[in-house]
């Protein structure tokens, strides 16, 4: 479906192929086609700082080397891991990226169906095949904790501007969260505590383009 779409300084829904009126330079969710400017993507126009960008509603996680990430297990091998990362197939952990020393035959000792790390994208190839390293920084696994899935467009509106929407989360509740670029979020800490920052994440992912969130989510957090 396609159509025109005017973009002002302010946000507007437009769909992909959508003509967008602009003197700035095309940034994401943007391509040109005989010289004019259109969305590629369903989201919402972004039209400041010199350039025009469209940042989509929906859409899977899509690797990139460097990305930090919440991977769980799906599947055990004799010497690799198939983790879940959100993306259109598994992402590869060899035992040799683990920190692990791992008998061949042996990785479910390790890690199994379900577990979750914190983990770094360390390949992603032309075919789009990635694999994942525990061998970086902080990378670990996770114990205890709940896993939550968000979109991950919206991974930058539960940070906040220099992290002040997770800082009023975290502090609020006392909970540890963990935040992967691939929408996946980890929060431990007491039961009541946990559902609480779950249930203040989930609402920002829900309404991540409502106005005065924050102040929604500052009484959300008064429970």
């Amino acid at each position: 479906m396609s159509g025109e779409s005017s973009v002002t300084s302010n946000r507007k829904l437009v769909l992909p192929g959508d003509l967008i009126e602009t003197k700035s330079k095309p940034g994401k969710g943007i391509f040109r086609s005989e010289g004019r400017v259109h969305s590629s993507v369903v989201g919402y126009s972004s039209d400041k700082s010199g350039y025009i960008n469209v940042n989509a509603i929906t859409g899977r996680y899509n690797p990139k080397v460097g990305d930090k990430i919440i991977a769980v297990c799906a599947e055990t091998g004799p010497s690799i891991w198939r983790m879940n990362i959100g993306s259109s197939f598994n992402s590869t952990l060899h035992h040799s990226e683990s920190g692990w020393k791992v008998p061949f035959g042996d990785t479910a000792r390790f890690l199994s169906i379900g577990d979750a790390i914190w983990a770094e994208v360390s390949m992603v190839d032309a075919s789009g095949s990635h694999q994942i390293s525990l061998k970086k920084d902080d990378c670990r696994k996770l114990y205890s904790g709940n896993i939550v899935k968000i979109n991950p467009t919206n991974v930058p509106r539960i940070i906040g501007k220099q992290g002040s929407m997770i800082s009023l989360i975290r502090d609020n509740t006392k909970t540890r969260i963990q935040i992967g670029q691939n929408g996946y979020i980890w929060i431990d800490g007491k039961g009541d505590d946990i559902a609480l920052a779950q249930e203040a994440i989930e609402t920002i992912d829900r309404e991540a383009t409502s106005e005065g969130l924050t102040k929604k989510i500052e009484k959300l957090l008064e429970k």
